[in-house]
């Protein structure tokens, strides 16, 4: 990990603990469209994925029939209202990144997330401007598990994959980075990382073990 000089960070339940929020709105177009066909605790487990997985996995197990775009409108329309409040950091996020900026890591944020959520949940959690890139679901023509979002993140920072890190919570994370050739770490908040993902390259229980990894090298070497 120490040759990584460019850190790709997903978002949601890498750096922002509101995996319930999403899966809440996930689960709100779920029972509207294919009411009894999803229990929540299997929506949480696909948490990462990108909305038209669930589309695509929807239009299979609905009764009728089902409007994609009106599915999509639910979905956003119950995230706005009630996003911005379910907007929280995890421990050490903010000061450790700070850590990492300051000792020249260049960083992106990588998410399936819409642009416009993505953009606000950095902006409320006052994180934005630690980021040189932000690539959303809305600047790719496929979401992760594919590498188009990591690859365009590379291309924005005019990065080597060698010399990059994705850090995420989730198999489409790793499947996304493994597909780009960058190595990759997980963040175990939820304690069910290397059990979803056992050939991770590394897993982490926190952020701050995470910084840690990252900096003592470097702190040792101008010691």
């Amino acid at each position: 990990m120490n040759r990584h000089k460019y850190l790709l960070f997903d978002l949601d339940g890498t750096l922002l603990d509101n995996r319930e929020a999403i899966v809440e709105a996930v689960m709100y177009a779920a029972c509207k469209y294919a009411p009894g066909c999803y229990l929540e605790e299997e929506l949480r487990g696909r948490f990462g994925e990108t909305f038209d997985d669930f589309l695509n996995d929807l239009e299979q197990r609905a009764a009728a029939p089902v409007d994609r775009v009106r599915v999509y409108e639910d979905y956003v329309q119950f995230l706005r209202e009630h996003h911005d409040q379910q907007v929280k950091l995890f421990p050490y996020v903010e000061e450790g990144l700070y850590s990492l900026k300051s000792q020249g890591f260049r960083m992106a944020v990588v998410t399936n997330k819409q642009r416009e959520f993505a953009l606000k949940g950095l902006e409320l959690a006052g994180l934005l401007h630690l980021f040189e890139a932000v690539v959303t679901l809305d600047d790719v023509a496929e979401g992760k598990p594919s590498p188009e979002p990591l690859r365009k993140a590379l291309y924005l920072l005019q990065a080597e994959p060698q010399a990059s890190l994705m850090v995420g919570d989730s198999i489409y994370d790793w499947q996304a980075a493994k597909a780009a050739g960058v190595e990759s770490v997980l963040l175990d908040w939820y304690g069910d990382a290397r059990q979803k993902v056992p050939d991770a390259d590394d897993c982490f229980p926190n952020f701050r073990k995470f910084v840690d990894r990252l900096l003592t090298p470097i702190m040792n070497e101008r010691a």
